[in-house]
């Protein structure tokens, strides 16, 4: 099969290369021919290096993918040949609070991930596609879509109403969007271009803010929010969550889950207490949270949006357009020749 591994860090060290096909999978495992993979940041982070230096090389990258399953072991009950798939994050995360060690079984480091032809995975670490999704589509759920729906739905519960903040136009953020605008919330969408903004708003965002223009954006926030503030503010950011702790209300809370500024914060204590402000860390969910926004994206006919689709032998290219930061929404691989919604 054909796969893209790290040999070296840097995107230099990334290879296409021609390795054995899997073995048939055992008892409880699937092997799916993959057909689509989306990138996330720590995809890119990890490529490089920055995520975990200590990470055993070489490595099949990006935890993100959706396929068709070609094979399963004797006793697998849930799934049989030609069903659509997509994998989990973490193929041990069933349900109930993470648990360290559980990042133990995360596709893409330290496992093999889902860059390549075919992949085994475990029976419970895949479910089946959303009827209404194609496989690029279904390839952006795992960790993007999951880890919107675990900062919206499962931790700040948003209701109808509410207002949320979200940053930047990645996937975690469009999703952040769509989930929260699902839940009759209203959002205020930040960025540092006029154009993200405009579409951002012709998506259903009630407000945009630009953030070179607007230092102290907090203040823009509490201004369109009539002094109050957001109940949920998104940060994909980090390194600045003083901004995103004036921003919402009393009582409000900051969903931390990115780092694409930075990876340490100083943090004004007594504006924390005196906001009574909630700050909760988000690593993507568990397998029934998946389950969950699965029936929601199908019942509600969510589509993910994607910024760019390019073929498996454009990689590198992909990898790219992620670092650049022009994207608006999802970056998708395509490895096979099939796309359509059954």
């Amino acid at each position: 099969m054909k796969a893209v591994r790290i040999h070296t860090f840097g995107l230099d060290g990334l290879a296409m290369v021609d390795l054995a096909d899997p073995k048939e999978p055992k008892d409880k495992e699937i092997l799916v021919r993959l057909q689509a993979v989306s990138l996330n940041y720590r995809d890119w982070l990890m490529v490089k290096g920055l995520y975990n230096p200590d990470q055993a090389l070489p490595l099949i990258p990006c935890s993100d993918g959706a396929g068709e399953v070609v094979a399963v072991g004797k006793a697998v009950q849930s799934f049989r040949p030609g069903d659509r798939v997509v994998g989990t994050f973490f193929q041990d995360w069933l349900a109930g609070p993470f648990e360290k060690k559980y990042a133990q079984s995360v596709l893409g480091g330290p496992l093999d991930g889902t860059l390549a032809e075919y992949i085994i995975l475990k029976e419970e670490g895949a479910l089946p596609v959303p009827k209404n999704l194609s496989f690029e589509e279904a390839a952006t759920l795992p960790c993007a879509a999951l880890t919107a729906w675990n900062g919206i739905v499962e931790e700040a519960t948003v209701s109808p109403g509410q207002t949320v903040v979200v940053q930047g136009s990645g996937g975690v953020s469009l999703f952040s969007m769509q989930f929260a605008l699902a839940c009759g919330a209203q959002v205020i969408f930040l960025s540092r271009s006029e154009e993200k903004i405009e579409k951002a708003k012709r998506l259903g965002a009630k407000e945009g803010i630009n953030i070179t223009k607007e230092k102290n954006w907090h203040r823009k926030v509490r201004e369109l929010t009539e002094g109050r503030g957001a109940d949920v503010l998104i940060d994909v950011l980090g390194g600045n969550l003083e901004e995103s702790i004036k921003a919402v209300k009393h009582g409000g809370m900051v969903c931390s889950i990115g780092i694409l500024v930075g990876l340490k914060a100083e943090i004004d204590v007594v504006s924390l207490l005196m906001r009574q402000a909630k700050i909760h860390g988000i690593y993507v969910g568990n397998r029934l949270m998946f389950e969950a926004m699965n029936r929601a994206i199908t019942t509600l006919g969510i589509k993910p949006l994607i910024d760019t689709v390019f073929p498996f032998s454009q990689y590198k290219e992909a990898f790219l357009r992620l670092e650049s930061g022009k994207h608006f929404g999802k970056i998708v691989l395509r490895l096979g020749g099939k796309s359509g919604v059954l």
